[in-house]
């Protein structure tokens, strides 16, 4: 089965579907913010035309290839990447995915701040954590700096559990302390497969 063919991925509150380069100001306008992209890699966008890069490098390319039958290590889906939507008036409140690329199947997300505390992390990743079962994966991991306790409270709500110390290399250069979640699937089908 390829992602394709669950989408869009529907909870009790979020439409779960691709990007488009339509979404680009509601990226921008979420990971703008310092107050999103603190415990992050990088640092927030510093424009629309970022956000629009990263949709054109990134997740389009991946919907790309795997629409073309491509595969990542292991056969693993390569287009784990959605736009988590508010069913009501679709709008764009949270963005979650698995790399797999590289065949690692990390898990990541970012939520608008607006709709922070409100469950729309634990909900947006459970989807993705269903369909990654679904489909036959069999481990997802995600690393969080260890002063993300509310990221580390939505991992847990999920069923991850803290495997191990990380280090992590977040914006400039700075070295935190960060934490190895992990996540072991028992498949109902499929055939990828994670290392």
């Amino acid at each position: 089965m390829s992602v394709i063919e669950y989408l869009p991925l529907e909870t009790e509150r979020l439409l779960l579907r691709r990007y488009t380069l339509a979404d680009a100001p509601a990226i921008y306008r979420i990971n703008s913010s310092e107050e999103v992209t603190r415990y992050l890699p990088f640092g927030p966008m510093m424009s629309e035309e970022d956000a629009k890069g990263q949709l054109e490098r990134f997740f389009l390319p991946a919907y790309e290839r795997a629409d073309s039958g491509q595969r990542g290590p292991g056969g693993l889906p390569l287009d784990l990447k959605f736009a988590a939507c508010l069913k009501d008036t679709g709008e764009l409140v949270g963005m979650v995915f698995v790399e797999t690329s590289d065949g690692s199947c990390e898990l990541g997300y970012t939520v608008d701040p607006r709709w922070w505390g409100r469950g729309i992390a634990t909900e947006m990743c459970q989807a993705v954590v269903d369909l990654a079962r679904r489909l036959g994966l069999t481990r997802l991991t995600a690393t969080v700096d260890v002063r993300n306790t509310a990221s580390e409270r939505v991992l847990a709500h999920i069923g991850m559990k803290p495997r191990r110390p990380a280090e992590g290399i977040w914006q400039g250069g700075e070295k935190n302390g960060c934490r190895l979640w992990e996540l072991e699937l028992a498949p109902s089908g499929g055939t990828a497969s994670a290392p």
